[in-house]
């Protein structure tokens, strides 16, 4: 399946232009559930990063420069929502969507991670269709639009 979003110009050496494709950094420390988050946008053309902690997501984050952050908010080292705050607080991550993929469900979670700045909330186990379309809305979606405002911003898969 193909990719309709968009693609990032560099210039070669040659002193051409090349397309690269989206990036997206998946941090989960669920090792199956990051398989099946790699592939899903693997096959979709959408270069993946996979760690397992938030403080790898961080330090990945500043070299990867990734078009959308998926985050599971309960990782060791450093959690979801601490990494979600750092990533919020960095100049260069700031505009970032961050999707959080995660087993917690109430709605004090969902509303704890949006107010740390998430851009969308997706509840384990998920579909993953339903995971690449929203990775998609997110990397669609202009920076500067307010998700929450859009109605699309949560996403729970029960």
């Amino acid at each position: 399946m193909g990719s309709n979003f968009h693609t990032i110009p560099v210039v070669t050496a040659s002193g051409g232009f090349q397309l690269l494709p989206p990036r997206v950094l998946v941090a989960d420390d669920d090792r199956y559930l990051a398989a099946m988050a790699r592939q899903t946008l693997e096959d979709d053309g959408i270069t993946v990063e996979v760690v397992a902690n938030g403080d790898e997501a961080l330090r990945t984050a500043d070299w990867f420069r990734p078009d959308v952050i998926v985050l599971d908010t309960m990782m060791p080292i450093v959690d979801g929502i601490a990494a979600l705050e750092r990533l919020r607080r960095h100049e260069q991550h700031q505009d970032t969507p961050v999707l959080m993929l995660t087993s917690l469900r109430t709605v004090s979670d969902i509303k704890r991670a949006m107010a740390s700045g998430a851009s969308g909330y997706l509840t384990k186990p998920f579909r993953p269709d339903e995971f690449l379309k929203r990775v998609r809305w997110l990397m669609e979606s202009p920076a500067s639009a307010d998700p929450a405002s859009s109605g699309n911003a949560l996403v729970l898969d029960t």
